[in-house]
């Protein structure tokens, strides 16, 4: 190991270099990076550093800055973005799903209509694949119906876990026992991991967002679950996106957001509070600024 990257892995990022990493994760992905955050910021660096077999940190910071394809910039924001998910992870979401907005949505496709259900944020892909599962679960033949669920996420690193649906047994153990029989199979690759069925997997469609630049998709959404995304975005950004998620949403639709956040003043925004981080979207248009 040569003497430049001896110091930099045993040291610690500049002052400078440090702003500049910040710089980059709130101008791509708008994630703030706190002091707080600093240490675990510089092990993760380190790791991908030795990874890349790369020894200068300035000369790559600058391949990151000048990267206009966007596989430097990918690659660093993989490093930053923190990934924590569950099955059915604040199941009281699932619940207001299920008894107040999906008897709406089966009547509608039942009548040939379309349901549509966008996981913003999804991480390793629990959150879609319950949504998936719950949907399954209320309605056997549900394949037969236009329904499809997106998830999205920045991390391209974690859609391939997400795409791959395999889990650890302790993953699988944050499902009940009769999801776990019904919706996983054991791994032919390892006995003590899991991979989504089929039956699952073909609801859910995944690609790559970021949530900062502009979002392809021309269907509106019958509800969106947002959550535990938008803790890591400065109140200016997270502003920036409720009109957005507004013009999104089918009227009635039904907004889903992490335990801590909240959309405040949000009939501001054309949403009105239905349940614990739950917004539906209101008849009216939204009396606040809407720009972004």
């Amino acid at each position: 190991m040569g003497s430049q990257e001896a110091n930099f892995f045993a040291g610690s990022l500049s002052d400078r270099q440090f702003s500049l990493l910040r710089d980059i994760a709130q101008s791509e992905a708008g994630i703030m990076v706190s002091d707080s955050k600093r240490q675990m910021i510089e092990s993760r660096l380190s790791r991908h550093m030795r990874g890349l077999k790369r020894t200068d940190i300035d000369i790559y910071l600058k391949e990151v800055v000048a990267d206009t394809d966007g596989v430097v910039k990918n690659d660093l924001i993989s490093v930053l973005t923190t990934n924590v998910s569950s099955f059915f992870r604040e199941n009281h979401h699932f619940e207001i799903f299920e008894n107040d907005l999906f008897p709406k949505l089966l009547n509608k496709a039942r009548s040939n209509g379309k349901i549509r259900i966008w996981s913003a944020g999804c991480s390793s892909g629990q959150e879609p694949y319950s949504i998936a599962m719950m949907l399954l679960e209320k309605v056997s033949d549900i394949h037969a119906m236009d329904v499809k669920i997106l998830a999205t996420d920045i991390d391209h690193r974690i859609l391939a876990r997400a795409r791959a649906g395999k889990y650890s047994s302790s993953e699988a153990d944050t499902l009940a026992k009769d999801h776990r029989q019904k919706f996983l199979r054991r791994s032919e690759e390892d006995c003590n991991s899991f991979e989504i069925t089929d039956a699952v997997k073909s609801l859910v469609s995944i690609r790559p967002l970021n949530l900062l630049r502009p979002w392809p998709m021309s269907r509106k959404f019958d509800a969106i679950f947002c959550r535990n995304v938008l803790i890591y975005f400065d109140l200016q950004t997270q502003v920036s996106l409720w009109p957005r998620f507004y013009d999104t949403l089918e009227d009635d639709g039904y907004l889903f957001l992490g335990h801590s956040e909240r959309i405040q003043e949000s009939e501001t925004y054309g949403f009105k509070p239905v349940g614990v981080t739950t917004y539906q979207k209101s008849n009216h248009q939204p009396g606040g600024s809407r720009s972004f």
